[in-house]
C-alpha cells in the first residue's frame, strides 16, 4: 500500500512539474499579485484535472478522443494563452513590492486566476494526453481487478501530488519576489508572457494541423 501511495503521488508530481503553461501562469501571477492568486491558478488547474479524472473514472473520457473536441479545446487554449501573454506584455505597471501588496488585496484577482488556470489546464494537449493515456491505463488496470478502493487511492494520491507541486511553486515564487530586484521581476514577467504566447500559438498550430489532417478539404 505504501508503494502504491508513493508511486501515485510521484505520478501526480510528474504531470505537474514539467515546465508548461500552467506553471508559467502560476509564476507570472505570483510575481505580480502574490501567493493567493498564484495558488488559485493551481486550484483552477486542479479543478480541470478533477473533471478529467472523473471522466476517466466513470468511463466517459472517450469523448476527449474525438477530433473535433480536441481541436476546439486547443483553439480555446490558444486564445486564452495569447490574450494573457499579450495583455501582460502591454502592461505599463511598475513591479514594486509596495504595489504588489496593494494588488494582493484585489478580490477579483483570485477568481480570475482560478478561471484562467482551469481553462489553461483543460485545454492543454499534453494534459489531455496524460489523462487519456497514462492515467487511463493505470486506472483501467485497477478497475479490471475490480478493486474500487485501489482506484480511489490512485486517483486521490495523483491529485495530492499535483496539489503539492502547485502549492510549493506558488509559495516559492511569492517569497522569491522579495529577494529579486524590481527590474529583474519585470524582465522575468516579460519572458513568462512570451512563453505563454508561445504555448498559445503552439496550441493553435496543433489544433489547426489536426483539423486539416483529419478533415481535408
Amino acid at each position: 500500500m505504501i508503494v502504491l501511495v508513493v508511486s501515485s503521488i510521484v505520478l501526480g508530481l510528474s504531470i505537474a512539474a514539467p515546465v508548461g503553461p500552467i506553471n508559467i501562469e502560476i509564476m507570472r501571477r505570483g510575481l505580480a499579485f502574490g501567493f493567493w492568486p498564484a495558488f488559485c491558478v493551481g486550484l483552477g488547474g486542479m479543478s480541470s484535472d478533477l473533471l478529467l479524472m472523473a471522466a476517466m473514472f466513470f468511463g466517459i473520457g472517450v469523448f476527449l478522443t474525438w477530433t473535433w473536441v480536441q481541436v476546439a479545446l486547443m483553439l480555446i487554449g490558444c486564445l486564452v494563452l495569447v490574450h494573457a501573454g499579450w495583455t501582460s506584455l502591454r502592461s505599463k505597471e511598475e513591479w514594486r513590492l509596495e504595489e504588489g501588496r496593494e494588488r494582493r488585496g484585489h478580490k477579483g484577482e483570485a477568481l480570475l486566476s482560478y478561471i484562467r488556470g482551469m481553462i489553461i489546464a483543460g485545454t492543454n494537449p499534453m494534459n489531455l494526453l496524460f489523462w487519456i493515456s497514462i492515467y487511463g491505463s493505470v486506472l483501467s488496470g485497477a478497475l479490471q481487478e475490480e478493486n474500487m478502493f485501489r482506484s480511489f487511492i490512485i486517483s486521490s494520491m495523483v491529485f495530492l501530488g499535483i496539489g503539492l507541486w502547485n502549492a510549493n511553486l506558488a509559495f516559492f515564487v511569492h517569497f522569491g519576489r522579495y529577494v529579486v530586484h524590481s527590474r529583474l521581476l519585470k524582465w522575468i514577467q516579460g519572458v513568462a508572457s512570451l512563453v505563454l504566447i508561445y504555448y498559445g500559438l503552439k496550441f493553435g498550430w496543433i489544433g489547426i494541423s489536426t483539423l486539416f489532417k483529419n478533415f481535408p478539404t
